[in-house]
Order: structure tokens, then C-alpha cells, then sequence
């Protein structure tokens, strides 16, 4: 291979290049080499070249800029001599490690936004953004499911085999806006078994997980301004979705059997409520169980008081019991209520599968929604999806980490009452993911959370689950993602960062 053809590739490849977008101006009395020059000093300053960024060859970027190959060589060579940019023999051009120009001074977009993200934000915020978490700490919260058990080589065959043998199809856009068929019936098929939801494909919408989930809630059941009730202490991500979307947001107290009902029909007399949200199969975060009375007590306020119901489902697949509670939407005869779930804890997050189920109207209106934030849907994802069902694999998956978050649940409690009581009193929930913890002296609280952080044991507090942020003396914490041993260690860094706020009292 002559010299100019390798040069021409090790340049090539030292880019992996994109065209680069600078600007000549021909007209100009500058000459072009230092226009290059200028613009590449430019995109240093700026932060676009970043130190030891790899830039075109000189064969490349003449070709990219339609100039004389000399041009690109003399503008390398003023960059070079200025202290901009390095050549290295044999391997290309490159931003200088050290250019002259202070790096930490940039004032642009991605400077700004990057630091924006430096700090961590207070655990009362909804949203708030957790301490970095090196790889011997523990984030002990309660949407976290243990990614290691996810069963990544069925999924991965799952891929191929759609990739293999429905190219076409896959690829392609999908033409309804509710989602795939098959996974749709699938789903209908599990909510059928697991929640006594009688229920068909065409009144079903497949979402990108719990967050896509409740933005097509908020946009097919109520409208901006509408009056909306949510329970406290509840799920502060709906809190925060709806009261993002425009929502009149009015609050009901929660207690041992779930939603306070005396306090809903007082509040249903006072106001035109359109929507009302629970989580009663069971409670979330308080694991309170709606019995049977009540649940036919919430449908029949609902339907006289002409306010629909929004079921969110925070714990689909994770009964300890042999028979699981039903759904309230199981319940329904009336087309009052719509379920909604994912299935991001049963795989993992990351995937993003979530669905919303009710009747046709809504639906159809979701479905169109979806269209404009969605298009063209993901056909690839929900076939591999459906082909874990057609399989097995997720049945088969759902009750091997079902026995082992059943013993994690109870380890986790033990772990907790080893090291922490009498300082928490916990009661052992018969679902679900979280452990709602009472702390037995609330003042210290806030110091021993932020204490546990640092020692990078993360967890929600009962503050962030208030409708009005006011203070609980509760916990809500995650067990699911770590074993045994990775609970003790995680409970030994909590008990000595209680000793340590104890310590501290005067």
C-alpha cells in the first residue's frame, strides 16, 4: 500500500468522521487556511473539539471543505505551532491536552447544562438527583429491580429470531397506535391470571413505561384545570406528572385499609372531581389492602358522583400469596375505572414497557395521542417482547425472581430489625417491591438519611410521598436489587450513621 493511501486511512479512521461543519467564506480578505484555523480554535474554546478530540486528516477535511489538500495542511500547521492541536505520526490530528485557552471559562450550552447536574438535589424534591453512588454503595430504592437477573440471554435470542424472521414487519412503522397485536393479547392474557381483569386486545395501549404511562393518562382523562384526587401518602411521580399536565390537585388521606372513603364523599360533595387516582391491590407506599367493602364503596362514589378511576398497579407479579388480590378494575361493571402497569420491575427498567387498559373512548383517544409523541412506535421492541410470552420465558422468568424477591423481602426486614430497632418498626408487606418503614424518632430523620447518603445508602424518606412534602416518620426502601449480603452491609453503614447522628445531639 503506497504512503498517501495509508495516510489517507489512518486519518480516516482516527475520525470515524462525520462532516464537519465550518463555514469559508471565499469572498473574505482572510486567507482560507486561517479560517479553518479560527473556526477549529473556535470549536476548542467552545467545548466542541474537547482535548484530545481526534479531528479529519488533512486528506479528509480538504475533501470535507472543498479545498486544496496544502490549505488543510498550513491551517493543521498554525494550529499546531499556536499549541491547539498535536500530530502524532501514524495516528492523525489531534486537540491539544493543554490548549491555550481556559476550558473551565466556557460559556456555552453544553457547559452550562453539564454543571447544572454537579450536585445533588435535596431527597424532598420529586425528581431529586441522588449522590453519586460508587460501586460499594447500596441504592436501596423502591423502583429498582436487580438488572442482574434479568434474563438478558433470552432477550437477546428473542432479537434475533424477530430480526430473522420478521425484517419486514419489525422494521417497518407500526400502523396501530395501541401497539403490537400479539403483545397486547398477551398482556391481556397475564392481567386475565394475575388480576381477574376481564379484558380485550382493542382496549389496551402500550406505553414507554411508567412515565409514558401517565403522560397518556393525563392526556385522554381529564384536561387542564380539572379537578383530580390523588392519595397521601401516594405515588409522587403521578403527583408530579399530573400536576405538570395542568391538574387541580386535591388530596385524601390514607390509612390502614387505603383511601379514607368518608374523606373522598366529603370531598366528591364539596367539588366536580373528574378523575381519582388509588393504588388498591395493594396501597402504594403504605401496602394498606382495600377490602371488599370499601372497593365496592369507591365504585359506587365514583359512578355516582360521574368521576372516573385510575388503578396504578406499582406491583404487577410480586404476590407472595398463591392467589393475588383481584384489581378494583376487575371489579368494574360500569367502565369507571382504567388500569394502568408496567412490567419495568418483572424484566427491567431500562426496557420501558408499560400499558394502560380501560374503555374503547379513552383508549382510542390515548391511542391517537400517542401517535403524535410516538410515531412510528417501536414494532422491534414490543416483537422481541412478545416473543418472550410466546415462549414462556417471562412466566418462567416472573417466578424465579418472585422466590428470590420473597426471600430478599424477608432478609431485608430481618436486616433492618438486626441493626435498627428499636429505632424502626416495620410491618412485612404481602406484595410488592418496597418496605414502608416507621423511623421511631422522627427528629433525627432527615440528619440520619442524609448521613446514610454519604456513607452511599440512598432512600426515600415518607416526606417525598406527603401530597404536601410536610414531614413522615416513615421510609419507603427498595430491597429488590441487592442480596443478602449486600443488605447487611448496607444496614451496618445505616446503623453507624445513626450512632453517628445520635452522637451529634446535644
Amino acid at each position: 500500500m503506497v504512503g498517501n493511501e495509508l495516510d489517507h486511512l489512518i486519518n480516516r479512521d482516527a475520525m470515524a468522521q462525520w462532516d464537519l461543519a465550518i463555514q469559508l467564506d471565499r469572498e473574505r480578505e482572510e486567507t482560507l487556511y486561517l479560517q479553518i484555523a479560527s473556526a477549529i480554535q473556535d470549536g476548542i474554546r467552545k467545548g466542541r473539539f474537547r482535548p484530545g478530540h481526534a479531528l479529519p486528516g488533512t486528506r479528509a477535511l480538504a475533501e470535507l471543505l472543498g479545498v486544496n489538500r496544502n490549505t488543510a495542511l498550513t491551517a493543521y500547521r498554525e494550529l499546531s505551532a499556536e499549541g491547539w492541536v498535536v500530530t502524532e505520526p501514524d495516528r492523525g490530528t489531534f486537540v491539544a491536552p493543554n490548549p491555550p485557552v481556559d476550558l473551565d471559562q466556557t460559556n456555552t450550552i453544553a457547559a452550562v447544562d453539564s454543571g447544572s447536574w454537579t450536585s445533588p438535589t435535596p431527597m424532598t424534591e420529586p425528581f431529586f438527583q441522588p449522590p453519586a453512588i460508587d460501586r460499594d454503595g447500596f441504592q436501596l430504592l423502591p423502583d429498582l429491580a436487580d438488572v442482574r437477573l434479568a434474563p438478558t440471554g433470552s432477550i437477546h435470542r428473542a432479537y434475533g429470531r424477530v430480526l430473522r424472521l420478521q425484517q419486514q414487519r419489525a422494521l417497518q412503522p407500526s400502523w396501530d397506535p395501541r401497539g403490537h397485536l400479539q403483545l397486547r393479547t398477551s398482556l391481556c392474557q397475564m392481567l386475565r391470571d394475575l388480576r381477574g381483569i376481564s379484558l380485550e386486545p382493542g382496549n389496551l395501549v402500550l406505553t414507554r413505561g411508567l412515565m409514558g404511562t401517565l403522560h397518556l393518562a393525563s392526556k385522554g382523562l381529564f384536561t387542564s384545570g380539572d379537578a383530580v384526587v390523588v392519595e397521601s401518602p401516594g405515588a409522587f411521580r403521578l403527583v408530579e406528572s399530573f400536576r405538570a399536565a395542568g391538574a387541580r390537585l386535591m388530596s385524601v388521606p390514607v390509612d390502614s385499609g387505603g383511601m379514607d372513603l368518608d374523606a373522598l364523599e366529603a370531598l366528591l360533595k364539596r367539588e366536580t372531581v373528574h378523575l381519582i387516582c388509588v393504588s388498591a391491590s395493594p396501597q402504594y407506599p403504605t401496602h394498606a389492602v382495600m377490602g371488599a367493602e370499601r372497593r365496592q364503596r369507591l365504585l359506587a362514589l365514583a359512578k355516582a358522583h360521574g368521576a372516573r378511576i385510575l388503578e396504578l398497579d406499582l406491583s404487577l407479579g410480586f404476590h407472595t400469596e398463591n392467589t393475588p388480590a383481584p384489581a378494583l378494575a376487575s371489579e368494574d361493571t360500569e367502565g369507571l375505572v382504567f388500569y394502568a402497569a408496567t412490567l419495568d420491575q418483572i424484566l427491567a427498567p431500562g426496557l420501558q414497557v408499560g400499558f394502560i387498559a380501560g374503555p374503547s373512548p379513552e383508549i382510542k383517544n390515548m391511542a391517537k395521542y400517542r401517535q403524535l409523541i410516538d410515531w412510528p412506535g417501536n414494532q422491534l421492541h414490543e416483537a422481541a417482547l412478545e416473543e418472550l410470552f410466546r415462549d414462556g420465558e417471562i412466566q418462567r422468568h416472573l417466578r424465579r425472581i418472585r422466590r428470590i424477591t420473597d426471600e430478599r423481602r424477608e432478609t431485608m426486614v430481618d436486616r433492618l430489625l438486626l441493626h435498627l430497632h428499636p429505632f424502626v418498626r416495620i410491618e412485612d408487606p404481602h406484595e410488592g417491591l418496597s418496605l414502608w418503614v416507621n423511623v421511631r424518632e422522627p427528629h433525627l430523620l432527615d440528619a440520619w438519611a442524609d448521613r446514610c447518603a454519604t456513607k452511599g445508602v440512598v432512600f426515600y424518606t415518607g416526606q417525598l410521598y406527603e401530597f404536601h412534602h410536610h414531614p413522615l416518620p416513615f421510609i419507603c426502601m427498595g430491597f429488590a436489587a441487592h442480596d443478602l449480603d449486600e443488605q447487611n452491609q448496607a444496614c451496618e453503614r445505616m446503623a453507624e450513621a445513626l450512632k453517628e447522628v445520635k452522637g451529634k445531639k446535644p
